[in-house]
């Protein structure tokens, strides 16, 4: 009898704290301005605020552009956003998304060389492992796929 009270006790807390962990309530947000400047979210905050709001504008305008497939005019947004915020390397991603778009090598290798003035360099490809590791690696994915 005191086993059984006792469990349903201890379920009747985890059902209340499982009840409290889902009620919704979201921990405080932080407006940008006060993160701090070691966070991510804050060095990107300040990167921002390097681009400024008419660059941005032209930059956002850029973005709506390639997604409709308008290669020419984001182009020119993007262009544009580079020499209202020269220091900064978004638009020069653009520049580099509509050149892979587009397929016109040399001004890819532009804007990727322009992007690496403004961020140093790239971080390695995930596949720099030795040849035999990948070997190994995608022989136990064979395995596992034939075995299934």
């Amino acid at each position: 009898m005191i086993r059984s009270f006792a469990r349903r006790r201890v379920v009747a807390v985890a059902f209340a704290a499982a009840s409290l962990a889902c009620s919704g309530q979201e921990a405080p947000k932080v407006p940008l301005g006060e993160i701090a400047r070691g966070d991510s979210a804050g060095a990107a905050a300040a990167a921002h605020g390097l681009i400024g709001p008419a660059a941005k504008a032209e930059l956002d305008s850029g973005n709506a552009l390639f997604r409709r497939k308008d290669y020419p005019a984001a182009l020119e947004k993007y262009r544009s956003a580079s020499a209202l915020a020269p220091q900064h390397a978004a638009p020069f991603f653009g520049i580099y998304m509509v050149a892979r778009a587009t397929k016109n090598t040399p001004m890819a290798d532009s804007a990727l060389a322009d992007i690496r003035r403004r961020n140093g360099p790239l971080a390695p490809a995930p596949h720099t492992l030795k040849d035999s590791v990948l070997g190994r690696v995608h022989e136990v994915i064979r395995k596992k796929a034939m075995s299934s």
